[in-house]
C-alpha cells in the first residue's frame, strides 16, 4: 500500500510494501520514481527511510499527536508525520489489520502519568523555594552563620536568590511555579488514548 501526501509537513510518501514501512520527502520531480520504484519491488527506494518489521517492536498511534512512531531495534524512533487525522487513522488501521503476528492494544494513561514531567519540575522548584527562603529568613536576622563556605552552582544561585530578601523569593518562585503547573494542567486536561500495534516475536 502507497500514501501519497501533499500537505505541507506532511511525509510526502508512505508506503508499506514488502513487509517494510517506508516514509520520507522526495522532491516533486522525484514522486514518480519513487512510486514506480515501491511498486515494482525494489529492494533499495531512492529518497525514502525503509524498516522492515523484523526490526519494528510497536507501533505507537497517540490521539492529538502528528505522527505515528515506530520503535525499533534497541532503542532507536522513527516518525511519520502526518496532520491529517483521517489519513493517520487510515494508515494505522492499514498496519494493524496487515501486519502479522501482532497484538493491537489500547492505553489510557492515568492523569499522574501524563503530569508526571511537570510534578516532578513542581517538586524540585518547591524544594529549591524552601531552601532559598530559609537563606533569606536567616540573612534577614544577620545570621550569616548558615551561609556554606563552598557551594555549587545550584547553591551558589540558591543564595544570590536569598541575598535579595524573602519577599522577593517568594515572588520569583511563584512565577517559576507557574510554568510547570500550567504545563501540568495542559497536560492532563486532555484525555489521553494510546494504540499500539505489538510486534510478537
Amino acid at each position: 500500500m502507497i500514501w501519497e501526501n501533499k500537505i505541507k509537513g506532511n511525509d510526502r510518501i508512505i508506503a508499506f510494501v514488502n513487509n517494510t514501512i517506508y516514509r520520507g520527502n522526495p522532491k516533486e520531480e522525484d514522486i514518480n520514481t519513487v512510486i514506480f520504484e515501491l511498486k515494482n519491488g525494489k529492494a533499495q527506494i531512492s529518497n525514502l527511510i525503509g524498516i522492515p518489521l523484523a526490526y519494528i517492536k510497536e507501533i505507537i498511534l497517540e490521539k492529538n499527536k502528528d505522527d505515528i512512531e515506530i520503535l525499533f531495534g534497541k532503542n532507536s524512533t522513527e516518525t511519520i508525520r502526518i496532520k491529517d487525522e483521517n489519513s493517520k487513522n487510515e494508515i494505522f488501521d492499514f498496519l494493524k489489520i496487515n501486519i502479522k503476528n501482532s497484538k493491537h492494544i489500547i492505553e489510557e494513561p492515568s492523569k499522574l502519568k501524563t503530569g508526571k514531567r511537570p510534578l516532578i519540575a513542581m517538586s524540585v522548584l518547591f524544594a529549591l523555594f524552601l531552601l532559598s527562603l530559609y537563606f533569606a529568613l536567616e540573612i534577614e536576622k544577620g545570621n550569616y552563620d548558615v551561609i556554606p563556605e563552598k557551594a555549587n552552582i545550584i547553591l551558589s544561585l540558591v543564595l544570590q536568590i536569598s541575598f535579595l530578601g524573602s519577599k522577593y523569593v517568594i515572588l520569583i518562585f511563584s512565577i517559576l511555579f507557574m510554568v510547570p503547573f500550567i504545563n501540568f494542567i495542559n497536560k492532563t486536561k486532555r484525555k489521553k488514548i494510546i494504540d499500539k500495534i505489538v510486534i510478537i516475536r
